[in-house]
């Protein structure tokens, strides 16, 4: 991205519109002064809305209206910067800003982003997407450089709070805190409620003790009240008791035979259940038991034959590789014998070819002599010779091309025949290939899966792990903070403590801790607490106030007395109390004009006017000199004291010498309730900090173990991934073998059909040609003999007889040669064809013997399967058997069982019989108690209370009157207290609860607060080490120097500065205050570049930074932008001759009198 155009209208020096096309790169900006050069980077300021009027060296916004415009009248004028982004080779991004301004002087201000209208705040965000700050440095102006020298350290260290988004981690904190306002505001009115709350049930309390008094007494005369009528209803029931006594008697021997009967049933349950028990368990026994091992050795054998088919299987298949590998070791023997005879033959035919080669040699000799007597007759006969000749010599060549033609039309057809053969094995060779290829190639595909499944389980554990450690990093980092801080406040607890400690050890006795301490009103405090000296006078005072300085000031006498009788009641001693209704009004004192007199004491003590009283009865005419000697002039005639504490009294008594100030009163001292504050509030942060530091131990102990889970799980994931990595590598080199393998077996194959495409095209042509060849021979020997036939000729006829028997014997052996060359050759290919096969059935026969291995594996796991299913059918029949044995027992207990239970129930209808008979007469004597009973009787309570044997009827009746007596006297009682009391103790167990939770959301939040300061101080550290690294870097190109950036605060940055520390070249290290001008502006800029390599952007735009440098450090900051510029588009400001010859391109402003500034561009790169 890079500013490709900026467009100005009417805008400063700039009249009418100017477009000035921009490329990316180092851009020099240059021309007279007042041209208006620097106009164009406030123009970027102006759109971009980077700056202010200020910022862009006017007044006020209508200020940058070109003036020509202003001067027009128009009843609005307008200027209008339009700043073109190219974002890529395509993509255009534009950003125009347009200001109207009226003849009233107001304006309007607008920007547009594409031609669509936004915000200033909505184009910061979009310029914020591209690296583009407002409060960034991509516009470096000339007060820029001046104000990094001139500002001061806390303001350079801003610089780097922004970068470091720091601001953004305060507003996190402020929200924190908000919320932790309204957390403590709520926890404030929970806790007044809770006051109200406890108050209340205090309260209550108490109104439900009474309650629950006068509810006893009341249940203690509803008791009574029982009584009596129990005790009426015992009189009733006397009359019956005769009644009852025949009728007990009687139940009394029914209850009898009722028990016998309930024991007989009982005998009867106990014997049926006994009974039904053993039929269950003949039941269980014989069916469902019997039934579920029948069903288990049943599965047990299903598992055993399954196992014995798997295992014949194996064994024929073992037997099937058997055979297999014995049928390729007999093929192997049966190539290697044929390799053998092969290379027997091939031994022999090689012996047989040397008397060939002679005998071919001879026979050529013979016929070319033959030959050359047939030429001598040929001269006779010159045109029957040549014609003989032609068509012998015709005959000859075909004879000699027929026969080579016959030979090798044999060979190629059975050179045809092996390479069909050999094709077929290839191909069947090839499908075995690719079977085992699919196999692997799943094996390979899942195992790829599960490698994938497991770097994606890896890199999640990874992240995890990442984020656990960063948050233990985080917490451990914020513990540590905490920590530091507890002991800080600690050492400042303990010092504030011992301060006010010291304090109230010097505010005097017991007596006046006690009188200042008791909140009493109208006491004012001591008189050391009342009054202020200076520190060079405070010594001398104090001597010459003494024990008064203890004195307790209060507003009046009744004051006093009632602060003696504290003491007296307390027994605290002694005080003396100065009242300021009765103290004695001042006199003047007299005008003093000793030799070494400072002045009265009175007059060195700043005090309140209303007590002037009280300083005056303290100090009375007392003198302050400067010295002993000075003051021993006057010794007898005033009361004096020396600065040193000497004290000499009217009477000619001297005190002096050494001075402790332990334990002794001093001016301005006291507890003042800021002091107690501070120490409360010292404490509150104490308490905040224990427990976060708590809550901070507890996740640090949680964290910890998270990251430790974490780690060990990704140690096993990794090791897995390992282990299924080596798999998958495995398969892979199988894979590749198998492919290489196929790739060999593919070249055969090729290589064999192109041998076979070949052998059959050239077969074709063979019996194509053959046939010609033999018709044109036949042709040419009838021919031949007919020129023969001529009888003029039987001499040369003779001579051609012995020539032809010549040539035929030299045919044959030539013929028989040939057929040797040609039987060796084939012997040598089938040899070739034979090695090959041979390499082939030994791989297959090593493939064989693995898979022997396997089968031979799996048959051994397999019959250990088998020896565990043995065991455990022997195991279930023998179960069996002891069933069918427990089950014979059982039926003769449960036929024993039976004939018990049938006498049981004979005996108990027996029993039954007679206590029937014995109800029929119980009947009778119930009926007549039934009609005595129907005489009505008061109701009874339910249960029947017990009544004490020895209350009478008289005696409960008097009770039941003095307990109706008391609750009368007892009246009103509030009987809801009971209730209210309960809800009002569940109100304030439920407020408590809440009060729980919002102290541990309290907690959490100081806590977030805690984090989010550690997270600062965090950012701001990294953003401070990247940009110090490359401040150090940037100095040491630009000055040949060293420097660094120093926090004048490292503990604690934000509480100081940031100093620039530079040592350029041959001088001793410098802060920036004391460098020179040229040394100031070439660290300012290191600065600057630092933080724009630290937060890069996509342009930068600097105005004459190089007007304080000379021209060494010119060529360095020049070369720096250049570097810069391959990152960047640099579009510098500048008069110098270095900067504009380093740059790539030049842009020339000029400004006639009274007229436009004007551009001119020109490319410096063909120059260079």
């Amino acid at each position: 991205m890079y500013i490709k155009q900026l467009e100005l209208t009417n805008f400063k020096s700039f009249g009418g519109t100017t477009v000035i096309p921009l490329l990316p790169g180092f851009t020099v900006i240059s021309g007279p002064n007042g041209s208006g050069k620097s106009n164009l980077l406030d123009a970027l300021l102006f759109a971009l809305g980077l700056a202010g009027s200020k910022g862009m060296r006017a007044e006020r916004l209508p200020d940058l209206v070109n003036h020509s415009q202003t001067r027009r009248g128009h009843s609005v004028i307008e200027t209008r910067v339009t700043v073109t982004f190219a974002l890529d080779a395509e993509t255009e991004w534009r950003v125009t800003r347009r200001l109207r301004v009226t003849k009233q002087g107001t304006y309007t201000s607008t920007y547009a982003v594409n031609d669509q209208p936004c915000t200033l705040n909505e184009l910061h965000d979009q310029l914020q997407a591209f690296c583009i700050y407002p409060q960034g440095y991509n516009v470096v102006l000339q007060g820029d450089v001046t104000s990094i020298i001139s500002m001061n350290a806390k303001a350079r260290r801003e610089i780097i709070d922004e970068l470091a988004g720091v601001a953004d981690f305060d507003r996190k904190i402020a929200q924190a805190r908000e919320k932790l306002d309204t957390v403590k505001e709520r926890e404030e009115r929970f806790r007044i409620v809770e006051q109200e709350l406890i108050q209340q049930r205090d309260r209550l309390q108490r109104d439900r003790l009474q309650a629950e008094k006068y509810q006893a007494l009341r249940l203690e005369l509803q008791e009574r009240e029982q009584w009596l009528l129990v005790r009426q209803w015992q009189a009733h029931e006397a009359q019956k008791a005769q009644l009852q006594a025949q009728i007990q008697t009687l139940q009394k021997e029914q209850v009898e035979r009722q028990v016998q009967l309930q024991q007989k049933a009982r005998e009867i349950e106990t014997a049926a259940v006994t009974l039904e028990q053993l039929n269950q368990q003949v039941k269980a026994l014989g069916e469902e038991e019997y039934l579920r091992l029948q069903a288990a050795l049943a599965d047990l054998h299903a598992q055993q034959r399954q196992c014995q088919r798997q295992q014949t299987a194996y064994q024929q298949q073992q037997e099937q590789l058997g055979r297999q590998l014995q049928q390729q070791q007999a093929q192997y023997h049966r190539q290697q014998l044929q390799q053998q005879q092969l290379a027997e033959a091939l031994e022999q035919q090689q012996g047989d070819r040397p008397p060939l080669v002679q005998a071919v040699a001879t026979s050529q000799a013979t016929l070319d002599a033959l030959r050359q007597q047939a030429q001598e007759l040929n001269t006779a006969a010159q045109a029957w010779f040549q014609e003989h000749s032609q068509r012998r010599q015709r005959i000859d060549a075909l004879i000699h091309e027929l026969e080579p033609s016959r030979s090798e039309l044999s060979r190629l057809q059975e050179r045809s025949q092996q390479l069909r053969q050999r094709q077929e094995e290839l191909q069947q060779a090839a499908t075995t290939l690719e079977a085992q290829q699919l196999e692997l190639q799943d094996a390979l595909t899942t195992a790829a899966a599960a490698v994938k499944q497991e770097e994606q389980q890896l890199q999640t554990l990874a992240q995890q792990l990442a984020t656990a450690q960063q948050q233990l990093s985080l917490v451990e980092e914020t513990y540590q903070r905490l920590e530091r801080e507890q002991r800080q406040k600690q050492r400042e607890l303990d010092q504030l403590e011992a301060r006010q400690q010291a304090v109230q050890e010097s505010q005097g006795s017991f007596a006046t801790r006690l009188i200042l301490g008791a909140d009493l009103p109208g006491v004012l405090g001591l008189v050391a607490q009342l009054g202020q000296v200076e520190p060079r006078y405070q010594l001398a005072l104090e001597i010459a106030a003494g024990a008064r300085l203890g004195n307790i000031v209060v507003a009046d006498d009744s004051v006093a007395a009632a602060a003696i009788a504290i003491l007296k009641r307390e027994r605290a001693g002694r005080a003396t109390f100065l009242p300021l209704n009765k103290m004695a009004r001042p006199k003047p004192l007299p005008p003093i004009s000793l030799e070494g007199c400072v002045d009265y004491a009175l007059n060195l003590v700043t005090f309140e006017p209303q007590y002037a009283p009280i300083f005056a009865y303290v100090f009375g005419s007392t003198l302050v000199f400067e010295s002993l000697e000075a003051a021993r002039q006057y010794l007898g005639q005033y009361r004096m004291v020396t600065l040193e504490g000497d004290l000499l009294e009217p009477s000619g008594a001297m005190t002096g010498g050494s001075y402790s100030r332990t334990n002794t009163l001093r001016f301005g001292q006291g507890v003042t309730p800021q002091e107690s504050a501070e120490v409360q509030q010292v404490r509150d942060r104490l308490g905040e900090l224990e427990r976060l530091l708590d809550r901070l131990l507890q996740e640090r102990t949680q964290k910890q173990g998270r990251v430790n889970d974490l780690s060990q799980a990704l140690s096993e994931a990794r090791q897995s991934h390992r282990d299924r990595q080596r798999q998958w590598e495995q398969l892979q080199q199988q894979q590749q073998h198998l492919n290489r393998q196929q790739a060999d077996l593919s070249r055969q194959q090729q290589h064999i059909s192109q041998e076979l495409t070949a052998a059959e095209t050239e077969l074709a042509h063979l019996e194509a040609r053959l046939p010609e060849l033999e018709a044109e021979l036949a042709a040419e020997r009838l021919a031949l003999n007919a020129l023969e036939a001529n009888p003029s000729h039987q001499q040369w006829q003779h001579l051609q007889e012995q020539l032809q028997a010549q040539e035929k014997i030299h045919a044959d052996h030539v013929a028989a040669l040939q057929a040797v060359d040609q039987a060796l050759g084939d012997r040598h290919r089938q040899l070739e064809q034979l090695a090959r096969d041979l390499q082939q059935i030994a791989q297959e026969m090593q493939r064989l013997r693995q898979a022997q291995q396997e089968t031979l594996y799996q048959q051994q796991a397999l019959d250990q399967t088998l020896g565990d299913l043995t065991m455990q059918i022997q195991s279930t029949q023998t179960a069996l058997s002891e069933l069918d044995a427990r089950l014979g027992q059982l039926r003769s207990d449960r036929d024993r069982q039976d004939y018990q239970l049938r006498q049981y129930q004979k005996d108990y209808q027996q029993l039954e019989w007679q206590y029937q008979k014995a109800m029929d007469t119980l009947t009778t004597l119930q009926t007549q108690l039934q009609e005595l009973s129907a005489i009505e009787a008061p109701p009874l309570p339910q249960p029947l209370p017990e009544v004490p044997t020895d209350l009478s009827l008289s005696d409960i009746q008097q009770q039941c009157q003095a307990l109706e007596k008391r609750l009368r006297a007892m009246e009103p009682v509030n009987m809801l207290a009971i209730q209210e009391f309960e809800e009002t103790q569940g109100r304030l167990n439920e407020l408590q609860e809440k009060l729980a939770v919002l102290a541990a959301e309290r907690t959490e939040i100081l806590l977030r607060i805690e984090n989010f300061t550690t997270l600062r101080h965090q950012s701001f550290r990294e953003a401070f080490d990247a940009v110090n690294a490359n401040f150090q870097t940037i100095f040491a190109t630009l000055s040949d120097g060293d420097g660094y950036l120093q926090l004048e605060s490292p503990e604690d940055p934000f509480a100081g500065g940031l100093n620039l520390v530079a040592h350029p070249k041959g001088k001793p290290v410098q802060r920036l205050a004391s460098m020179s001008g040229g040394e100031k502006s070439l660290t300012a800029l290191s600065f600057i570049f630092a933080l724009q390599r630290y937060r890069p952007s996509p342009f930068y735009a600097f105005d004459e930074v190089d007007m304080f440098l000379d021209g060494a450090n010119v060529e360095r900051l020049a070369k720096m932008i250049q570097q810069q510029s391959q990152e960047a588009q640099f579009i510098v400001v500048s008069l110098r001759r270095p900067m504009i010859e380093a740059a790539q391109r030049t842009i020339g402003v000029t400004q006639a009198r009274g007229q436009h500034t004007q551009v001119i561009g020109l490319d410096l790169t063909a120059h260079h």
